[in-house]
């Protein structure tokens, strides 16, 4: 065979070979398409599971047709992301928004208020997922730029008492804490005024730093106000409120003021879920004191008990059901179970107690 008829021979495989690829990939994009627009009628139906379902399959196509490093790429790993947080799979969500932040940058995508947006997921979704300190290092970038663009103060105080919130909740930073959420505090009412949901979600936060520091007078204070403004704002039995009337429960009790922690128990239990199962937590609980015995010998165990929740929120009849070095905490954990406050339930808006209630107390020294 002659040299001009192998190259000639070469040449067409080598154009049949770029035209099928095209073909290919021609075929990929038309599937990809077809895909985001099933993504989209999942999630619009709500059917979750599905769209994530349908979000992976576009998440493992987009690399082949477009490149990791790709526009394309990166709206696929950002719907696999915000997918996997409504389906409540946390780890999942931050794992893909991180990516998709990291696409960004080596595309060098603007750092503007979008950008910004995408910052705020990020913390959050690691907050959510218990990653206390990566949620604060995105949110003091989400501060960081946020000054830089220069934003409006309410958005700027949004930002603060976003990294004011990780700050308390990681325990380590309770001053950055506390200094970020009265500074939120003060530009939100400047801004917005006492009687704003979001002012009142700052001096949520302020109750909370109190309650940390010991002060349950000042924070019972705050929390009342909180509970004024969400009467008034919002619909009744949100989440928010709900959560509020749980703290002054605490904050009374810790004051020894018990009929007023009961006033809050009442409130809860009015507009308590009707899927009210016998594990239901505690509105307020105090933790056990450790034997003696036990801390000397280095024992551990745990009582699991069982109990009537009476028509003021109160713990009564206590037995334990089993548990593990019974004798030795037993006492203990009774003990501060007697001190535990529930939401009471309700039948035809008549107070009514509940019994079968079950709590398990763990005795475990923290390792050294």
């Amino acid at each position: 065979m002659s040299r001009l008829l192998i190259a000639t021979l070469s040449v067409i495989t080598i154009l049949m070979s770029i035209s099928v690829f095209a073909d290919e990939k021609a075929d990929q994009k038309s599937e990809i398409l077809s895909l985001h627009k099933l993504y989209k009628t999942s999630l619009k139906a709500g059917n979750i599971d599905e769209a994530l379902g349908i979000a992976e399959q576009i998440y493992a196509l987009t690399p082949q047709v477009y490149g990791k490093i790709s526009k394309t790429h990166a709206t696929a790993t950002f719907n696999l992301g915000q997918v996997s947080e409504l389906a409540r799979k946390r780890h999942q969500a931050a794992q893909y928004y991180q990516e998709h932040m990291n696409i960004l940058d080596d595309l060098g995508t603007p750092k503007d208020k979008k950008y910004l947006f995408k910052l705020d997921l990020l913390s959050k979704a690691y907050s959510e997922n218990r990653n206390n300190e990566d949620a604060i290092k995105y949110a003091r970038m989400g501060l960081d730029l946020a000054k830089e663009l220069q934003v409006s103060d309410e958005m700027l105080a949004d930002q603060m008492l976003r990294l004011g919130i990780y700050y308390s909740m990681s325990h380590k930073h309770s001053r950055q804490a506390r200094r970020l959420v009265n500074k939120a505090h003060e530009l939100l009412s400047k801004t917005l005024g006492d009687q704003h949901h979001k002012t009142a979600f700052a001096i949520f936060w302020q109750a909370k730093i109190n309650m940390a520091y010991k002060k349950p007078k000042r924070a019972a204070e705050k929390f009342e106000k909180v509970l004024a403004v969400y009467k008034n704002q919002l619909p009744a039995g949100h989440d928010r409120t709900l959560q509020v009337h749980a703290f002054l429960v605490g904050a009374y009790e810790k004051m020894g003021k018990t009929d007023k922690a009961t006033e809050h128990c009442i409130a809860v239990a009015t507009e308590r879920p009707i899927d009210f199962n016998r594990e239901i937590k505690p509105l307020y609980k105090t933790r056990p004191k450790y034997p003696r015995s036990a801390l000397m010998s280095g024992k551990s165990g745990h009582i699991i008990a069982e109990f009537t929740v009476d028509e003021f929120g109160q713990v009564k009849d206590i037995k334990t059901l089993h548990g593990e070095n019974i004798k030795t905490f037993e006492k203990e954990a009774h003990e501060a179970l007697s001190k535990f406050r529930y939401a009471l339930s309700t039948k035809d808006g008549i107070r009514v107690k509940t019994e079968g209630v079950l709590h398990r107390i763990t005795f475990r020294m923290a390792k050294r």
